[in-house]
């Protein structure tokens, strides 16, 4: 058990192959030292600190006084096994058999050999160190010193005697004392009894009142509570009888009121008849509001059924549905200009019309999912057809590899600088196609074949700048491409500085 009055010395033992022991640190104990002296060691190489636990090594030492006294082989406990610290608590018997000497010691540590195999041992002993074991102060108290305390002590006793003949004295004694008690606990429980008496008295004092004022709060809550049940019986007698008045009221007003009409309508029938289709007809004929029929009853397309010989711009307002058998229909069917327009099957058509003769045309290739818009004028003028519809493709980037030793350049392929690979793309839109090519190498030399990429990539010959480092002695680098998709990188200046560290980075775009 520690209460923080130990002793603690530290040495510091390194596993190394040289004898000469520590030098003398003026580390010292007493021979009345008790549980309180204790040695701690660091053990370490040339490396740092041993990482020792139980599961692999043993820690022990030994200790020799040069009076010859000598300890048993002691294992040691592991304080830190990270820093590689043991302790030891010296044992007061042999602190005791070394008194007034030096002692020498000596740790030593084994590998926990778990197979048993003699291969496998592996035993270090660490260099001695020395420590002091001395003589306490209080062991050399003079004999006549040591007669006073035995006289003292003797007083001592006399003294502690003669108080418990006093205490023996006063116990005996104590029979008056017990009278004079056994009186007052009479005189006390006679108190008591009364006091019981009178709060029995009491609480049924208490307890009759609280009936009575129950019984009164109960008839006063039932006479409550009947008053307040018959004033709401009254109550919803009064609402009900109110409200079938009310109903009956209604009811006789929504008859008379219905029978009104249906005299009033009986009139009117008898004074004017009813009216006829024809009747009707004229009726709605004589209304103001659109009356074109752009689709079939059920709001599909007018059907026109194969176009051939038919001329679109005699067609009136209205949204067409027709069909082709082949292509060639499309020679025979009166269409102004409709060259590229091809397609079997079905295909739909909507006409609308406008002052002095003018009408639009949108029609639709329903396979192709293509959209032609054209205008015929007034005066039978005609604007040709023209698609609104178009098409986008893109390929995406493509990656490719650099060839003749070149490489990527990792240095700006990382997520944090958005860098990017060895790649191109294709992008239509239309009749516009935009191409786009990115590098990014390195092992590069003057005039070299980095890549051989599709014959299609590139239409013309191109050359286009691409990024270096850097430098006093090159102003830049170049990229040069063909038909035949060689491409080749060049140095702006003197090719001679340009190492296997240099680089090229960068991202170029063209049209065609």
């Amino acid at each position: 058990m520690s209460n923080g009055i130990d002793k603690k010395a530290l040495f510091n033992l390194k596993s190394e192959p040289y004898l000469k022991p520590i030098s003398d640190l003026g580390v010292g104990f007493y021979n009345l030292d008790e549980n309180t002296a204790i040695l701690r060691f660091q053990l370490s190489n040339s490396k740092g600190p041993l990482l020792i636990h139980k599961n692999n090594l043993t820690a022990y030492a030994y200790f020799e006084s040069s009076n010859g006294s000598v300890s048993d082989v002691i294992e040691l406990e592991i304080e830190d096994s990270n820093k590689g610290i043991v302790t030891i608590t010296l044992d007061s018997e042999f602190l005791h058999a070394s008194t007034s000497t030096s002692v020498k010691g000596q740790v030593y540590i084994g590998v926990n050999n778990v197979d048993g195999k003699a291969e496998y041992n592996e035993v270090a002993v660490f260099r001695e160190f020395t420590f002091e074991v001395a003589d306490a102060l209080i062991n050399k108290i003079s004999s006549f010193t040591k007669i006073e305390y035995i006289r003292m002590f003797s007083q001592l006793k006399m003294k502690i005697e003669q108080q418990v003949r006093d205490i023996e004295e006063a116990i005996a004694n104590g029979a008056d004392y017990v009278a004079e008690m056994k009186s007052v606990l009479q005189q006390g429980i006679e108190t008591l009894n009364a006091i019981i008496t009178s709060g029995k008295s009491d609480i049924q004092g208490y307890i009759a009142q609280v009936k009575r004022d129950l019984i009164k709060v109960k008839d006063d809550a039932t006479e409550d509570i009947t008053t307040v049940s018959n004033n709401a019986k009254t109550s919803v007698q009064d609402t009900a009888s109110s409200a079938m008045n009310n109903i009956n009221t209604i009811s006789t007003e929504a008859t008379e009121h219905v029978d009104a009409k249906v005299n009033e309508f009986n009139q009117t029938v008898e004074d004017n008849g009813f009216l006829s289709p024809q009747i009707l007809d004229e009726e709605l004929g004589k209304l103001t509001w659109q009356k074109r029929k752009l689709t079939n009853d059920d709001g599909s397309r007018q059907c026109l059924g194969n176009i051939t010989n038919t001329d679109i711009t005699s067609l009136s307002t209205g949204l067409y549905e027709f069909s082709t058998s082949s292509d060639t229909d499309w020679d025979l069917c009166k269409i102004p200009n409709f060259t590229g327009m091809r397609i079997g099957h079905l295909a739909s058509l909507d006409v609308t019309t406008s002052g002095n003769g003018r009408k639009q045309f949108t029609y639709r290739q329903n396979h192709y999912n293509r959209v032609f818009v054209a205008t015929l004028h007034t005066g039978g003028a005609w604007r040709d057809w023209k698609e609104i519809t178009s098409e986008q493709t893109d390929t995406g980037w493509i990656p490719f590899n650099l060839i003749n030793g070149a490489t990527t350049n990792t240095t700006f392929k990382g997520a944090d600088d958005n860098g990017f690979d060895c790649a191109y793309r294709i992008e239509k839109r239309g009749s516009v196609t935009e191409k786009t090519i990115r590098f990014n190498g390195k092992n590069l030399t003057q005039s070299q074949v980095i890549a051989q990429l599709p014959s299609n990539l590139f239409k013309n010959a191109h050359s286009f700048p691409i990024r270096v480092p850097t430098s006093t002695s090159y102003s830049g680098g170049y990229i040069t491409a063909r038909p035949s998709g060689e491409v080749r990188f060049y140095i702006n200046g003197d090719s001679s500085t340009w190492n296997e560290t240099a680089y090229i980075y960068g991202e170029y775009s063209w049209k065609e």
